[in-house]
């Protein structure tokens, strides 16, 4: 992203769809002056400016990129365990925006194959081979790998590189699963579930909702309807 700084911030906020509020939010700034930056009113500081966008999920230096880390989950998930009843309540609902300032699709060292029968197959393989595998994406909401959940999986891995016995993914989403290297922000938020290591729930549902294509529509959904049957 290039331009001025109003161009710059609309940019990033329109790039995770998201409104002035919503953006305001994620960033820690009134709304007041998202809006009066979008509008060229107020000139930001690089500061500022660099704060916004790692706020959203971007560095920015001279220009605006994406920042390709979790960091953003770890950051969200740190509040969320300091906070009281209320304040959870009001930092679990933001997981959707959140979600959208770490897409997979932009995350470094991605690895897309297809699946060898079924999720608890490709799991064991990568056990037996020592890659270490962390699941993620809606069976770590549900704590299960079997039946399979999700659209296209996600799995974290110590070097999906050299993930082996794995063909390339084809075009079909039900049979695709998706490799990522293991972060320490992963194994930080790692549980174990029936001898298979997961994600905690959150991190789950963010990695759900930043997925691709209908994983992510479907997992936003699927979360604001159990939010609301909570009283959110």
């Amino acid at each position: 992203m290039s331009g001025s700084p109003s161009s710059i911030v609309r940019q990033m906020r329109l790039s995770r769809q998201l409104t002035m509020a919503g953006f305001a939010d994620l960033a820690g700034v009134p709304v007041s002056t998202i809006s009066r930056i979008e509008s060229g009113k107020i000139e930001p500081t690089v500061a500022m400016l660099a704060r916004i966008a790692q706020a959203a999920g971007f560095q920015y230096e001279s220009v605006v990129t994406e920042m390709g880390s979790d960091q953003p989950y770890a950051d969200i998930l740190e509040r969320l365990g300091c906070s009281d009843v209320a304040e959870r309540a009001r930092l679990f609902a933001r997981l959707p925006s959140v979600a959208l300032t770490a897409p997979v699709a932009s995350r470094l060292g991605l690895r897309r194959v297809a699946i060898p029968g079924n999720l608890t197959t490709a799991v064991e393989m990568l056990q037996n081979q020592g890659h270490s595998p962390i699941v993620s994406s809606i069976e770590a909401v549900v704590g299960s790998v079997d039946p399979i959940r999700s659209f296209v999986p996600l799995v974290y891995v110590n070097d999906p590189d050299q993930a082996s016995g794995f063909e390339a993914a084809g075009g079909h989403p039900f049979q695709t699963m998706l490799l990522l290297p293991t972060t320490d922000n992963v194994r930080r938020w790692e549980r174990n579930e029936h001898e298979v290591s997961m994600v905690c729930q959150e991190w789950g549902w963010l990695d759900a909702m930043a997925s691709p294509g209908r994983q992510g529509d479907i997992a936003r959904d699927d979360f604001q309807m159990k939010w609301k049957q909570h009283g959110g």
